[in-house]
């Protein structure tokens, strides 16, 4: 007797992962929106950070018992560091827009130094993706769902140095699709989508290639 398919459906890390990737696109289009319509608003940035910690994590907490103590432990770490850098500015933005702290804040980030902030992103990402990838064998779409959220990490160390070298073109009604960093990042959350997509539908279509061989 073969079951229905909406019995057979079993949301996974995978889904997760496509569901943050998707997130990313969206919130990359957003921003690109609205800044094409003049308008400055921090929620699209909001929705973008999600997406791509919301990847990360998945990544890294498929196959947890797997991971050390010190791993963990690092990892931990890591997270609460990436979050304060990542979602600590919109807070701030939000909540004291006009104030000191945040007129430092600003121009910090237009320093060198702030450069060294985002590493941790990189380092992050990049331990999650090579964590996923060695849970199973490497194929290329578990390559493009791994990766595509480091593609996402690098870009936007990129778009700090972009937006530090041009500080000139940091108006709301600037064309953020001709930034050649936003559009590493668009790409970044498209291909691991892409990939994460591919593996969906592949683990769909090996338990009807095992009941094929079975009748």
């Amino acid at each position: 007797m073969q079951a229905h398919p909406a019995a057979r459906l079993k949301l996974g890390p995978t889904h997760a992962l496509l569901a943050a990737y998707l997130m990313g696109v969206a919130g990359t289009l957003w921003d690109w929106r609205e800044h094409f319509l003049g308008v400055s608003s921090q929620a699209p940035h909001i929705v973008i950070d999600l997406g791509g910690l919301l990847a990360i994590g998945v990544l890294a907490f498929t196959g947890w018992a797997k991971i050390s103590r010190a791993e963990i432990a690092g990892f931990y770490v890591l997270l609460a560091l990436v979050a304060l850098i990542t979602l600590g500015p919109f807070v701030l933005m939000m909540s004291a827009p006009h104030s000191g702290l945040m007129a430092t804040f600003m121009r910090f980030g237009m320093t060198r130094s702030a450069i060294g902030l985002y590493l941790p992103i990189v380092l992050l990402a990049g331990w999650a993706a090579w964590h996923w990838l060695s849970l199973a064998p490497i194929t290329a779409w578990r390559m493009a769902a791994a990766l595509g959220v480091v593609v996402v990490a690098i870009a936007s160390v990129w778009d700090l140095i972009w937006h530090q070298t041009h500080p000139l073109e940091m108006g709301v009604s600037m064309n953020m699709m001709a930034v050649p960093p936003h559009q590493l990042i668009l790409a970044g959350f498209v291909v691991g989508a892409i990939g994460s997509l591919a593996g969906i539908l592949h683990s769909g279509k090996a338990p009807d290639q095992k009941s094929s061989r079975a009748v």
